[in-house]
């Protein structure tokens, strides 16, 4: 199975590689590029055995929700959740800017102003999955098991031969980069002066359009039948929390045997970047 955190290990480095050609010089316009997605997609083909197939097998879930063409440079991500929408990431680091962002709503501020919803679905849909798929999702499973305090008990239950899983919603959206640039140009707000900073220095790039799935539904078989103490904990749906950031989720008893396991999580599936620099000012020529 590819392990999401040494494929992103590997994408960090070929975005240092290939953004780290737009070398800056002094600053004054700021200027962005989409960072073309083949080769760095050919790269990871070639590190990691599956990634085409878990590409496509994706791509056929985006295309079949959203009933629309996958953006052309995507990168699949796996299921990320370390990073999001404008994080600045280089070959050595997830996310550079973690606390600072440009998606400010005081005075009056408006974050639709940076901000472009593609298109968003409810899919709540089987999705079919190749067994390394499958594993990672059962990765996230037993995860999220473990931290339901007196359920845990169910992760060493789960028949994994019996388990089906299920995306919730997935949605499309994007950084108006045109905005972001007129934004940074003006700004006098020393934390965005220092975003700017980061966001131009050779070898970052910036997360600026990702498909994200706000997790996912399961329905596994349970190894044997429940004891009565513990068919009497789930007569009623369980609901409890997964961290700090409004992850939450719940379990339900559907049959002796039968569990639907409910994660509300956000997991990033692919993501196109832009590289950006800046030039100097230059007046008309003679």
């Amino acid at each position: 199975m590819i392990k999401a955190s040494e494929q992103f290990i590997v994408f960090l480095y070929c975005l240092s590689f290939f953004s780290g050609c737009h070398v800056a010089p002094k600053k004054n316009n700021l200027h962005f590029q989409v960072l073309e997605a083949g080769i760095i997609n050919d790269s990871l083909s070639a590190h990691f055995t599956n990634y085409k197939d878990n590409y496509n097998q994706w791509k056929t879930v985006y295309e079949d929700c959203l009933h629309d063409t996958l953006y052309h440079n995507a990168i699949y991500l796996g299921l990320q959740n370390k990073i999001g929408l404008s994080s600045i990431c280089n070959q050595t680091a997830l996310n550079l800017n973690k606390q600072i962002t440009v998606l400010d709503t005081s005075a009056k501020g408006n974050i639709f102003d940076l901000l472009s919803i593609n298109n968003s679905a409810n899919c709540f849909t089987k999705i079919n999955l190749n067994k390394n798929l499958q594993d990672s999702f059962y990765v996230e499973l037993v995860r999220s098991l473990k931290m339901t305090g007196s359920y845990s008990y169910l992760t060493d239950l789960v028949d994994t031969n019996q388990i089906v899983f299920k995306i919730t919603t997935l949605i499309d959206y994007s950084f108006r980069p045109n905005s972001l640039v007129s934004l940074l140009q003006r700004t006098k707000d020393s934390s965005l002066i220092y975003y700017r900073e980061i966001l131009t220095t050779p070898g970052n790039g910036l997360m600026a359009r990702v498909a994200m799935i706000f997790g996912f539904e399961s329905r596994f078989h349970l190894k044997r039948k429940l004891s009565a103490e513990e068919e009497n904990k789930l007569k009623n749906e369980v609901f409890f929390t997964l961290g700090n950031h409004g992850e939450n989720g719940n379990i339900q008893q559907l049959t002796d045997h039968d569990i639907k396991f409910v994660i509300n999580k956000n997991y990033i599936v692919f993501g196109e970047f832009c590289v950006f620099s800046e030039d100097s000012a230059r007046g008309p020529e003679k």
